[in-house]
């Protein structure tokens, strides 16, 4: 397939509650709508193509910020062992250099993405393509975001300080007073992690459109490695409660439609293309 990102359809997004798996998936599409003909499709890992495109984008989810690194590089090992099992499949004499920086990504807060998109020349002189991509984003750096705009940067212990203040144990039953009590439920929310069908009904909706701006900028970083200098490709862009930040701006997107058409072109000049998940071997991103 070619201008595809596939959201991984494993365990983590099996988890989230339908109506945030398809606000989620349908956020995505919307933020990428510059580019045509581009799809967004939640994929189960064992039925990715083999041949992964140059213009295709891949990210998996996690619950926890803790997993990221863990889990790009678990991606990326994959992915060297095997394209080099692809090189010896399809007999090509080339050897598989070390990947450049943009393969490593350049973490941001809640998520990494990177790739090595190139084209070489073996012995012989058959151009072969190589690719090798990943975007990692996690669930609770959304979390983060919605409840840090909620709470206005509050933390639980400002709450408890503003409710001390307060001497008239009637206070809690006004309106301000049971305002806080939510306020501090919520903020307390911020130093555990836990599922988001375990939330409040109304917000899944809010922290799946967080969750797809973390998903849209670590999948950008599958076709431009530098951060842009404004909009949702910026570096620590802020995903929610920013209007600044939740698309990516008019220069972003005239960059990346031309790098996906460079990339197009450069595909087309090899006649053979590895195989990122072949079937013989595990899939990267199980």
């Amino acid at each position: 397939m070619a201008k595809t990102l596939f959201v991984v359809d494993d365990d983590v997004f099996q988890a989230l509650p339908e109506a945030a798996q398809k606000k989620l998936l349908s956020e995505v599409k919307d933020l990428f709508s510059f580019i045509p003909e581009f799809k967004v499709e939640a994929r189960n890992p064992l039925h990715f193509p083999a041949t992964l495109h140059f213009t295709d984008s891949v990210v998996s989810l996690v619950d926890q910020d803790i997993a990221v690194d863990a889990v790009s590089r678990s991606i990326r090992k994959l992915e060297t062992t095997n394209v080099q099992f692809s090189i010896k499949q399809t007999g090509v004499h080339i050897n598989l250099n070390t990947p450049p920086a943009s393969f490593d990504g350049d973490p941001d807060a809640g998520g990494v993405g990177g790739h090595w998109k190139t084209v070489i020349a073996d012995g012989g002189g058959t151009k072969v393509s190589i690719t090798m991509t990943f975007g990692v984003a996690s669930l609770e750096s959304a979390e983060q975001a919605f409840l840090e705009d909620l709470l206005h940067g509050r933390t639980a212990d400002d709450i408890r300080k503003e409710r001390r203040q307060h001497k008239d144990p009637k206070w809690l039953t006004t309106k301000e007073g049971l305002q806080s009590t939510r306020d501090l439920e919520e903020a307390e929310n911020l130093s555990k992690h836990k599922p988001l069908k375990e939330w409040p009904r109304d917000q899944w909706e809010d922290i799946a459109t967080a969750f797809a701006r973390i998903v849209a900028h670590e999948a950008r970083h599958q076709y431009i490695v530098e951060h842009s200098s404004a909009g949702l490709g910026a570096d620590s862009a802020r995903v929610w409660g920013d209007q600044n930040f939740e698309a990516f701006d008019g220069t972003d997107q005239a960059n990346i439609v031309t790098r996906i058409h460079d990339l197009n072109r450069s595909w087309d000049t090899a006649s053979v293309h590895l195989e990122t998940c072949p079937v013989e071997k595990a899939s990267p991103f199980a």
